[in-house]
């Protein structure tokens, strides 16, 4: 038997094994404690979705655009039951050199940034086989914005930072705007002196183009000079400083400081743009000298040391970039092996004839000044030049893992892609549709559960009832954890919770038959409970754990709807041995135990 060989194997059929079993189930009290506190947890869990999809669509889309982190407790409703759009991307290979091997996986990380710009709640992407990618985008409204927005060409670019009080000046000139404090007067005061000023400071810091090329060409030419970064730039070596936050109620409230870098908290982000993003904001930092700059957001989702609050890095950068990812010829993710960073992941990057003497006026002239890696208007890493770096290679260091090191050369390399991505298939389904299957689906289910609750309570009498509440637990645990670890309901999961209620009501009927059994050879009841779990016992973790393996196998290697399937069916089958081993055998024990006769 499975069950005997994976309990031997694993060392539990031992003495303390069983006296422990043994505690917890002549605990009558505890057992109720527990039964109840699982109960009201799922409960808790499924509140936030009842409400939630008990709201009218308006509603609910104001929801997702105003408190999107609301979302985050509430059940996935996956594409084919809210709607959407259904893509197929195929890479063309005929201009790519054979040996190039992870290009499908530099077109992930482009197609996946675009997709997270969309602000599409759970989107799914799977790479499929070695030149296809699916991607799936649940409550998409303007589908063909979204295809124009994954299938355009990738802008990879190198822009300079600017300085924090360049930064902060520009941060008061919104908050005076969208807090109505800044006056027509004022502005056309300021204008002429801020525009000389930044001009000034321009010339200053960069000089002419053909300066720069003249004075980096008299410089003597060096083979490999270190480019150092703290990828999380937690203000480099030093110390983080606290965050910081304002007046409440402004927008100045919503910017917060980790060292010398602006962060804002992620459910704040979506307001802050809409701030940045007025026409007004615009226009007054035109009017400010400072048009020529962008606030862009950092691509890295973090939590800081000891909180539980998570945040996105709000950069400043000069809009021009300094030059563009297709001076990129390779990049690749090692490990450094001396110097401060040694046995830390890095990333070492090569560049061509033009990019490398592009880089060296760059490098050369902004010493001590971070380089933004900018990816579709997203700053994946923002390094700080160390010294000028010329021969055509380079490297970025600092708190890298090594995910982060590889994920951050896919990104390098991803900026000269020559592959075109295509799509080649295409599906919209629209929120009637969805309805329609949703609708579908819980008819299905109510004549399934209808029949099997006329089943028990005609066949297995007050038994059946305590076999019926324990289905009823067992489908709101399924629901309240997929819930709470943020799996997608799909269609063919709701099969799955269908599967689930004859597979829990099996088990029971597993059961009741032997409890039958027992009482037909002369058992009392209490007896004939006792072995009659014992006995099913076997041939009901058989079922299941082999049940339990083939839904792992469909996670490993299915995609889309059969993942779906398979997570439903795991958590099905968790909860149906909770339910029918522990919450039936309770309310047995408690309801026949002293009784001469079992209503079964």
């Amino acid at each position: 038997m499975i069950y005997f060989m994976l309990l031997k194997l694993c060392g539990f059929w031992g003495k303390n094994y069983r006296k422990g079993i043994y505690r917890i189930m002549k605990n009558m009290g505890l057992r109720f404690g527990i039964v109840a506190a699982v109960l009201a947890l799922a409960v808790y869990l499924l509140i936030p979705s009842f409400e939630f999809y008990s709201k009218s669509e308006e509603e609910q889309e104001a929801i997702r655009r105003d408190n999107p982190a609301a979302l985050k407790r509430v059940l996935n409703l996956g594409l084919d039951l809210q709607g959407g759009m259904r893509l197929v991307l195929e890479i063309d290979r005929s201009g790519l050199e054979a040996n190039d091997r992870d290009v499908i996986d530099r077109a992930y990380a482009i197609i996946e940034n675009r997709i997270n710009q969309l602000g599409v709640a759970e989107p799914v992407l799977q790479k499929q086989g070695r030149d296809r990618i699916i991607v799936e985008l649940p409550g998409i409204r303007d589908e063909q914005m979204a295809k124009d927005v994954i299938g355009r060409t990738a802008q990879l670019e190198f822009n300079l930072v600017r300085d924090d009080a360049t930064r902060e000046r520009a941060l008061s000139i919104v908050e005076s705007v969208v807090s109505g404090r800044l006056e027509q007067e004022a502005e056309g005061e300021e204008k002429t002196e801020d525009t000389e000023s930044v001009e000034n400071a321009e010339s200053a810091e960069n000089g002419s183009a053909d300066a720069d090329v003249d004075a980096v060409a008299s410089v003597e030419d060096e083979d490999y000079v270190e480019m150092a970064a703290d990828s999380r730039l937690f203000g480099g070596e030093g110390e983080a400083r606290d965050i910081d936050i304002e007046e409440p109620g402004t927008f100045r409230s919503m910017i917060e400081y980790l060292g010398e870098m602006a962060v804002v908290r992620t459910d704040n982000v979506r307001r802050v743009a809409e701030y940045l993003g007025r026409d007004d904001v615009r226009r007054a930092l035109d009017r400010a000298g400072l048009g020529g700059n962008s606030f862009l957001w950092g691509n890295e989702i973090f939590t800081p040391s000891g909180s539980n609050i998570t945040y996105r890095f709000l950069y400043y950068l000069k809009s021009a970039p300094e030059m563009r990812g297709d001076g990129i010829k390779n990049a690749m993710s090692t490990i450094d092996q001396s110097g401060m960073h040694a046995g830390r992941a890095k990333v070492d990057f090569e560049l061509n004839a033009a990019g490398a003497r592009r880089f060296a006026t760059v490098t050369g002239y902004n010493i001590n000044r971070q380089l933004a890696i900018v990816l579709d208007s997203t700053v994946y890493s923002a390094p700080r030049i160390q010294s000028r770096i010329s021969g055509g290679r380079a490297e970025i260091t600092g708190s890298f893992t090594v995910e982060e090191a590889r994920a951050l050369a896919i990104i390098l390399r991803a900026g000269a892609l020559p592959a075109p991505v295509q799509i080649v298939e295409e599906r919209t389904i629209g929120p009637s549709l969805g309805q329609d299957a949703i609708q579908k689906g819980i008819m299905a289910g109510v004549i399934g559960v209808v029949l099997v609750v006329l089943f028990m309570l005609i066949y297995y009498k007050a038994s059946g009832v305590i076999a019926l509440f324990a289905l009823l637990l067992n489908m709101l645990m399924v629901l309240a954890t997929m819930s709470a670890i943020s799996a997608t309901l799909t269609l063919p999961g709701i099969a799955g919770l269908i599967l689930l209620v004859g597979m829990g009501i099996d088990a029971n009927v597993l059961i009741l038959e032997r409890i039958r059994e027992e009482l037909q050879s002369g058992r009392t009841v209490r007896s004939a409970i006792e072995q009659g779990y014992e006995n099913a016992l076997s041939a009901i973790l058989d079922a299941n754990i082999t049940s339990i393996m083939t839904g792992f196998i469909l996670m490993w290697k299915g995609t889309g709807p059969i993942r779906g399937f398979a997570v439903t069916l795991i958590i099905g089958i968790l909860a149906s041995l909770f339910t029918a081993l522990f919450v039936t055998r309770l309310l047995m024990m408690a309801m026949f135990q002293k009784r001469q006769k079992l209503s079964i």
